[in-house]
């Protein structure tokens, strides 16, 4: 009903109004059909185009198309885990059994104890590896091995296998993990990001144009729920921010990247009471992506019966304002 055009008549306000009808609909055309419901649900938007219909039979029930995601999305994981944990190892012995098959008896028989064979270990080799996976595409193979020939003293050759080949390429990969590893995931996780930021930048620069209109569309309602709550004491959203902000001291350096969405959680108020599900709060009315793949917030400071509250939620958790453990205390 808000953003329905003949619900407005300035020009501009109507243009605006069909525009983000026409996604309410689309909406509504996809959420209304039950397989492309699932397939939206499970590969988005760009499944209803491609993708999902390419992986799944159309004449699927929505429940087949989720059990089908579930059992692939599960294999995906079930290799990646292995990978994860895929240590290898190998174990040679060479052993000189000549005097087994081929000895001469005359020469045993003076001998004390010379009638068994002797047998020999002459080499041993003792190998292990660990693999560590950086991306999903590059791995990186640790590994260790020990090899003995015409040695003597088997205890210590073994304890020495024990600890080259196998403790010594863990606390190698401990390691590595530390200074090599983490560093060069967190590097790949920058440029991902970065990548993902310059590929999206169009888009969400029409989300941003969407929610800058929704804003406008939403002012008369917003005046009028307003009016409503303070005619009793109830809820006023007086500052409401979302996005990125900069609370460890630590960080200090990085910059807070927040936009203002105090109309547009005014107008989610009904009955002195707003109300928020676990989804990700970039898709409600009014809203968009401040900062693409970084960690947001929703930051809320209103009024209720006369007293101030504020309240800082993560970005996918449910939010039930007004609450007593919100309020400020007059002293602070």
């Amino acid at each position: 009903m808000l953003y329905h055009p003949d619900k407005h008549r300035d020009p501009e306000l109507k243009t605006q109004a069909e525009q983000l009808f026409n996604l309410v609909h689309e909406a509504y055309e996809v959420l209304s059909d039950p397989q492309a419901r699932a397939i939206y649900d499970i590969y988005g938007k760009r499944g209803l185009d491609v993708e999902g219909w390419e992986v799944v039979e159309r004449k699927r029930t929505p429940a087949e198309i989720r059990e089908e995601y579930e059992r692939l999305q599960k294999e995906r994981e079930e290799r990646r885990l292995q990978q994860r944990t895929n240590p290898k190892g190998t174990i040679s012995v060479g052993i000189d059994a000549t005097d087994l098959f081929d000895r001469y008896e005359e020469d045993y028989e003076d001998v004390v104890g010379g009638g068994v064979p002797h047998v020999e270990i002459n080499k041993m080799h003792i190998s292990q590896s660990i693999e560590a996976p950086l991306t999903s595409k590059d791995t990186a193979v640790l590994s260790g091995s020990l090899t003995t020939h015409n040695g003597n003293g088997g205890g210590t050759i073994n304890l020495a296998a024990v600890f080259y080949a196998t403790v010594g390429p863990l606390v190698f990969y401990l390691a590595i993990q530390q200074l090599v590893i983490r560093p060069y995931v967190r590097a790949q996780k920058e440029e991902d990001l970065e990548k993902q930021r310059e590929s999206s930048a169009s888009n969400i620069a029409k989300k941003k144009q969407e929610a800058e209109a929704a804003v406008l569309l939403m002012q008369e309602s917003v005046r009028r729920i307003i009016e409503a709550e303070e005619s009793r004491m109830g809820l006023i959203i007086l500052n409401a921010w979302y996005g990125k902000f900069v609370t460890d001291n630590s960080r200090k350096h990085e910059r807070a990247k927040v936009i203002d969405v105090t109309v547009p959680l005014q107008c989610l108020v009904k009955d002195s009471k707003l109300i928020l599900t676990e989804a990700i709060k970039s898709g409600l009315p009014g809203f968009y992506d401040p900062c693409v793949g970084e960690e947001k917030s929703l930051k809320v400071l209103y009024q209720f019966r006369g007293v101030m509250h504020q309240v800082l939620s993560g970005d996918t958790e449910p939010l039930r304002i007004p609450k007593q453990s919100h309020r400020i205390d007059a002293d602070t």
